[in-house]
Parts: structure tokens; C-alpha cells; sequence
């Protein structure tokens, strides 16, 4: 597979037949935002000018939803502090795109969530990943794969929603 629109090369990651799964002393380290923390207005500004838009979180997802902006790779749960969010259900459901759902249990990263984020960065057609367990560490996954300029979103509980721009460095750190 071609690793030219993936700045870090990533594609050539070996992965465990099993995923990953986050030690506990990295956990800590997950709840500083990897970009920048944007109000709304900044937000819709700063993803017309990219390349990909890819949203992981319920939230994040519905807030561009309802703003007309369709991202290129959804990932999301349907759950946001535990509680469902049933108004993304029919949202989702109403855009056009490949359907996948993958299992992925909290604090791991597992080998399908990766195969499908990989994939779908290499489609034309949009993907909306429905992640049964949990999608927080997605964020890492398609920071990975994500081609130069795009941008990729989530949200950090009880501070907002972060937005990075993707670049070498960036995939490279994930």
C-alpha cells in the first residue's frame, strides 16, 4: 500500500493481531489536547480550509452535522459521558457514505479499528465508523494516517473541542 499521502509513513506500522492497549501511565497524557482548543466560530472557519475534515466524538460530530459541514471520516459511539446521543443517530443515518462498525474496547486500540481508519483515508467516499466500546483513541489512529492538511477534530471533556491540523510532525508523534 502507498504511503505517500500519509506524512509519517504509517502505513507500515506492524500491528498486534490483538491492537494496543494504553498503559495507565500514558493515560494521564491523553487529557492534553494534541492541538488546539477552538470555540465554534474559529472551528468553522478553520475546516474549510482543509483538505479532509475527520471527527472523532459524538459531540464534535453533531456540533459540524448541524452546521452543514459533512466531515469525511466520522467516528463516533452514540454515547458521550456515558449517556446516549440519540439525535446523532438520525443525523448520521441521513448523509450519505460507507457504513462500518468495529469493535474497540476502552483503552485499546484494536487491529480492525485500524485497518478500517487506514482504509477509509485512502477513499474518495465518505466513512462513518460506528465504534462499539469506545472511540476516544481513534484521535491517535487517524492522527497517524491522516493525509498532510487534514484536519482532524474531537473533544476534550469539560474544555472543548480540539482541532489539529495535520502535518508530518504531528503523525509522526501519534
Amino acid at each position: 500500500m502507498s504511503t505517500e499521502n500519509s506524512p509519517s509513513g504509517s502505513d507500515e506500522l506492524q500491528v498486534p493481531r490483538r491492537g494496543w492497549i494504553l498503559p495507565e501511565a500514558m493515560r494521564e497524557q491523553l487529557y492534553m489536547p494534541f492541538g488546539e482548543i477552538v470555540d465554534e466560530e474559529s472551528l468553522l472557519i478553520e475546516v474549510r480550509k482543509c483538505c479532509k475534515i475527520i471527527t472523532v466524538g459524538d459531540i464534535v460530530t453533531l456540533t459540524l452535522l448541524n452546521k452543514g459541514i459533512k466531515p469525511n471520516l466520522l467516528i463516533f459511539d452514540f454515547k458521550t459521558k456515558r449517556e446516549e446521543v440519540k439525535i446523532l443517530k438520525g443525523l448520521v443515518e441521513a448523509i450519505d457514505g460507507d457504513n462500518i462498525s468495529v469493535k474497540n474496547p476502552p483503552a485499546h486500540i484494536s487491529s480492525e479499528l485500524i485497518r478500517e481508519v487506514r482504509e477509509a483515508m485512502h477513499k474518495e467516499r465518505r466513512t462513518k465508523i460506528f465504534v462499539d466500546g469506545e472511540e476516544d483513541l481513534a484521535t491517535l489512529v487517524c492522527a497517524a494516517y491522516a493525509p498532510k492538511g487534514a484536519c482532524l477534530l474531537y473533544g476534550l471533556p469539560d474544555k472543548g473541542v480540539v482541532l489539529v491540523k495535520v502535518n508530518s510532525q504531528i503523525s509522526k508523534k501519534a
